[in-house]
């Protein structure tokens, strides 16, 4: 058992600790809860959207921030055979006019942070006072301390009106805040290595495909391949910390060898398949074939799939040191994963023995 867990969940708790502390809570609580928008603020509000997909990987804060207005209007996206510059698509605001739109935007934000906050909140009281227990509001005390977190000398690049039309944001992203106020097409946050960035609707495939670092938030659903590997890669997400409010498709982690992602809602088929390394968690139900070719990693539910693998063994021991330090690490994160108590452990399954795996589910629900 202790070798198991040293293989599986030890491992991964490791992980799954550092990625949750580490990469983030009062970055990603910056983004919507600042209280005034940093000096080096970029604001591109869309104008005219093009009638192609458009690659938007160069829109980086860091880069933007180093460019005058002029500089950024003349930035190339290209779109396959088409393409066309920032100033057509874009208003760029700079200065005042920036700070005037990021405070407005990031008071909305905070109010609806605050509403969300609040139901969690209570709904947790409620579930502690029907068992019986006091329990005290980690998660939300951690939120209100988060919430007057800012992190002003980051380049912030806010783009307001975004559609699925935009491929590419924040991919290779190696610092500085990327806010997206819209959906964004596939590709989001690919290899990205350092940053925040947050995209308030709905995100396509390969959302944080190959990520190596930093913070990825989506509010809405994701499409296929999250946190996945391209086509004939063998390396899927490396780092960082990446986290769907919504929920994900096909292939979830699919090859995912370290860093933690979290899906509030339901995953699709092949969720957390040949995993590697690194810690998953799904609050709703979960698609056919999870946890296939799992060799290592933890896999996180909230709910009881209907069946279980019959490659997965039940059993286990020894892990509340381990189960202790996850539920610390996930006391900042989204709901259910922040209300999970450390003296409730879960019920331990490894495997997947058909390749030998040493991998685990842990169900929490």
């Amino acid at each position: 058992m202790s070798t198991e867990m040293g293989a599986g969940a030890g491992t991964n708790g490791g992980t799954g600790v550092s990625a949750g502390t580490g990469a983030g809570t009062g970055m990603s609580a910056a983004i919507g809860a600042s209280a005034g928008a940093p000096a080096d603020t970029t604001v591109l509000r869309v104008k005219n959207a093009p009638g192609f997909r458009v690659d938007a990987a160069a829109l980086r804060p860091a880069a933007l921030a180093a460019l005058s207005v002029a500089e950024i209007e003349r930035v190339v996206l290209p779109g396959g055979n088409e393409r066309c510059v920032v100033g057509d698509v874009f208003e760029v605001l700079r200065g005042e006019a920036a700070a005037k739109f990021a405070s407005a935007a990031s008071a909305a934000s905070a109010a609806s942070a605050a509403s969300a906050a609040s139901a969690a909140s209570a709904a947790s009281a409620a579930s502690a006072a029907s068992a019986g227990a006091a329990d005290s509001p980690a998660s939300a005390t951690h939120s209100a301390s988060a919430a007057s977190t800012t992190a002003p000398d980051l380049a912030t690049l806010i783009i307001d009106g975004a559609g699925r039309w935009l491929d590419r944001v924040g991919a290779e992203m190696d610092g500085g805040r990327l806010v997206i106020r819209g959906s964004a097409g596939d590709y989001s946050g690919f290899r990205m290595s350092g940053g925040v960035l947050q995209i308030d609707g709905d995100a396509g495939h390969f959302t944080g495909c190959e990520m190596r670092g930093g913070r990825l938030t989506v509010r809405g659903d994701s499409g296929d391949f999250v946190a996945g590997a391209l086509p004939g890669d063998m390396e899927g997400m490396t780092g960082g910390t990446l986290t769907i409010h919504g929920n994900a498709g096909a292939r979830l982690a699919d090859r995912m060898r370290r860093g933690l992602v979290l899906v509030g809602g339901n995953a699709g088929e092949f969720a957390a398949a040949r995993l590697v390394a690194g810690t998953v968690g799904v609050a709703g139900q979960l698609g056919a074939h999870y946890a296939y070719g799992m060799r290592r990693g933890t896999l996180l539910l909230a709910q009881r799939p209907a069946p279980l693998p019959p490659t997965f063994t039940g059993g286990g021991h020894g892990f509340d040191v381990f189960w202790s330090l996850l539920v610390r690490s996930l006391a900042a994160e989204i709901a259910p994963f922040s209300q999970w108590r450390a003296d409730r452990l879960p019920a331990r399954y490894t495997g997947d023995l058909a390749v030998g795996g040493c991998g685990e589910i842990l169900l929490a629900g």
